[in-house]
């Protein structure tokens, strides 16, 4: 189905960069982009529509960087993020790919030439995944995904030998490539671990899997340095963790899509945000992942708002 999306803003979801001063909530209308900064203790009051739509699609130029293309015809979505005939243009689905088929267009060639590191990420609810990401997005990756805690364990000199890698660590430490968001969301508000815990189990995982990799003939002639380095969480996801660790955080009971939220923002982890209504208030973590392909507005406010219900009462 094709809607026309001339004054459509969609959200592209929630972006992170160490040289910003705060998470940033990314919308779209047609060729025209917005930052709204997720800054801590700023109040919103945030209309969310129903429908999905298609975030179109990226292609990659000869130098390696990238492009952000609108969806031609604004498609709508029952799930995911791309309609069929953007999900076709896309030049990115080669990245994960390209060390078995060895196709991909000159762009993504380019970018996957650069050193990649290989780490092993752990989340709320214990799930622990191996993945790879490149040295410009070393440190934004892991935000991105919301990791609690997270190690790199390995550096190649391109991303195939480190996608190589990763293949040889699932098969043979048992480690996924995917956590879904949803068991994030659900592991941060159900308390079934501390950090000490998740610590624990992601520093064995950890070892376990360079173990095996230190094992391996010939990695030094793929450019591969095994490391132990620890991934440093950043500060707006602190108060996320701590509410956690302190089994102080709810989740957010209402439907998002067809509604309107007011918050104040009190921390921002992956896709999630953490906000109350005001001083004294509960601490309840809505999943941001949920705006991401809907239209949505924001309005500052200010002062309080009234405290959203458990669903109890």
């Amino acid at each position: 189905m094709e809607f026309p999306s001339a004054s459509r803003q969609l959200c592209h979801g929630i972006s992170f960069s160490q040289h910003e001063p705060a998470p940033m909530l990314r919308l779209r209308t047609a060729d025209q982009w917005k930052t709204e900064y997720l800054e801590l203790n700023r109040s919103l009051s945030m209309d969310v529509g129903e429908l999905k739509f298609c975030l179109g699609y990226i292609t990659m130029n000869r130098d390696g960087s990238r492009n952000t293309l609108p969806c031609p015809k604004t498609k709508a979505l029952r799930t995911g993020t791309q309609c069929d005939s953007c999900r076709r243009l896309d030049h990115s689905k080669f990245m994960h790919q390209f060390h078995k088929t060895g196709e991909a267009p000159e762009g993504m060639r380019k970018y996957l030439e650069q050193p990649h590191f290989l780490y092993v990420a752990s989340f709320a609810h214990g799930a622990t995944k191996v993945g790879t990401t490149s040295t410009q997005s070393k440190w934004t990756r892991l935000a991105q995904q919301g990791a609690v805690i997270a190690r790199y364990i390995a550096r190649a000199n391109d991303g195939t030998a480190i996608r190589v890698l990763e293949d040889l660590v699932t098969e043979h430490v048992a480690l996924t490539q995917q956590v879904r968001q949803k068991s994030k969301i659900k592991g941060l508000v159900s308390w079934e671990l501390d950090l000490a815990q998740l610590d624990e189990i992601n520093e064995q995982a950890a070892s376990k899997a360079r173990d095996f990799l230190g094992a391996q003939r010939g990695l030094d002639t793929y450019g591969v340095e095994l490391r132990d380095e620890l991934w440093e969480q950043p500060a707006f996801a602190h108060p996320v963790i701590e509410a956690w660790n302190s089994r102080t955080l709810h989740a957010w009971n209402s439907a998002l899509p067809g509604a309107t939220a007011d918050l104040r923002i009190r921390g921002v982890l992956g896709q999630s945000i953490m906000a109350d209504s005001g001083e004294g208030t509960t601490l309840r973590l809505l999943d941001a992942a949920e705006l991401k392909t809907r239209e949505v507005q924001l309005r500052q406010q200010y002062g309080e708002f009234k405290e959203e219900q458990s669903a109890l009462f």
